[in-house]
């Protein structure tokens, strides 16, 4: 079963989950390594690196970001204001943080995403390769990222076989096939704890193929967090739910976020509210890395707050709501497609710990479905067939 849904962390001071910090010290433009681009050309790779000031811990977790723009928009880069802003946030929760540049290409190819998941690699053998000095718990490297970032942090979290070098499968083809690349600090392990997916999928609106779920494996069995905006208009949805779908069916801790008509990376300055979307990706993120970092075996329970179970998933005509944490209490059901149509809007009350749902009259499809008792929410995909 594929769980979404959120933590509520109490107003109290708490590493890894509230600001414990009041400030980050910035170290900028750190060379984590070089590689030949496009153009045959050598390019240095730059990191931007935060962290608490006054942090006495010897090991803390990482977070390395990667910047988006298509893996073609030299106009983005590790120095966006939203990017700047979550990565301080991080930090003053006690994480380091580590927001990377990368090879950019002239077109969505497999040279350009095997480029930059060879580059993301080297970041993370870079912070092996330097654990004291950077004061890093090298089992609790993250890598996340935006966009063609996000496909990034899935590359370099996942390929780990010459054969899934191949994809996508975009000409021009990379003329370096190997899982590792070369842009430096080789004999360390590029493997990461966790992935985090901002608005990323499997392709583009276009078609154009980014990722193989097959990479997604249960050994090794990195965590994947998961967050997408229901009106994105360049990578869909379903794209990203493609994932989330893979994840579950081989047992990779997952957790699924839509934000509900929201675009492709909502918090991107200064799109409207972006930053209210900002906030949420935070609030979304970090019970999420709280929990990876807890070494929890399941990323779903430590999130559940309602102890729901929804079936029969896939479902024909009815489908039953079962818990005895809101037995007797007042629930809002919705259900939405995911084109972010609301199709079903009610107060319920599950009585004998069970709640039945006529959905019959639903067109076959996806629809997520969210339940709100109090503070408390629980999301789910449903299938009806």
């Amino acid at each position: 079963m594929l769980l979404l849904s959120l933590l509520s962390v109490k107003s109290f001071a708490q590493r890894y989950l509230t600001p414990v910090f009041s400030s980050t010290t910035v170290s900028s433009n750190i060379q984590y390594g070089s590689s030949t681009n496009y153009r045959g050309n050598t390019q240095n790779l730059l990191l931007d690196f935060y962290e608490p000031t006054g942090d006495i811990a010897t090991e803390r977790p990482l977070v390395i970001y990667v910047h988006g723009g298509g893996f073609i928009d030299t106009n983005q880069s590790k120095n966006l204001v939203h990017i700047v802003a979550f990565s301080d946030s991080m930090a003053r929760r006690g994480y380091a943080v580590a927001c990377i540049n990368y090879r950019l290409d002239t077109s969505i190819s497999n040279r350009a995403v095997i480029n930059a998941m060879h580059d993301a690699k080297a970041a993370v053998r870079f912070f092996k390769s330097n654990r004291t000095t950077c004061k890093i718990d090298t089992s609790l490297i993250f890598i996340g990222g935006e966009s063609a970032g996000a496909i990034t942090a899935m590359t370099t979290t996942y390929i780990n076989k010459t054969s899934e070098v191949l994809y996508s499968p975009s000409s021009p083809q990379s003329t370096n096939v190997t899982v590792e690349g070369n842009s430096g600090n080789p004999g360390f392990s590029s493997q990461t704890k966790a992935a985090l997916c901002f608005c990323g999928g499997t392709k583009t609106v276009l078609n154009e193929l980014l990722f193989d779920t097959s990479a997604i494996e249960i050994n090794p069995n990195p965590s994947l967090l998961i967050i997408h905006g229901t009106n994105d208009p360049l990578i869909t949805t379903s794209s990203s739910l493609n994932l989330a779908i893979r994840a579950n069916n081989v047992g990779v801790p997952n957790l699924f976020y839509p934000m509900y008509g929201a675009t492709h990376c909502p918090w991107f300055f200064p799109l409207t509210d972006s930053w209210k979307y900002l906030d949420t990706l935070i609030d979304y993120t970090v019970p999420f890395l709280y929990a990876c970092v807890q070494n929890s075996t399941n990323i779903n329970e430590v999130n559940k707050i309602l102890d729901v179970n929804i079936y029969p998933n896939p479902a024909k005509n009815t489908i039953n709501i079962v818990s005895k944490s809101i037995d007797n209490k007042s629930i809002t059901v919705t259900i939405t497609s995911l084109d972010n149509k609301l199709v079903y809007n009610k107060k319920e009350i599950i009585n004998g710990s069970k709640l039945s749902i006529d959905v019959a009259n639903l067109m076959s499809g996806a629809y997520i479905i969210k339940l709100t008792s109090g503070e408390e929410y629980f999301y789910e995909k449903i299938i009806i067939q």
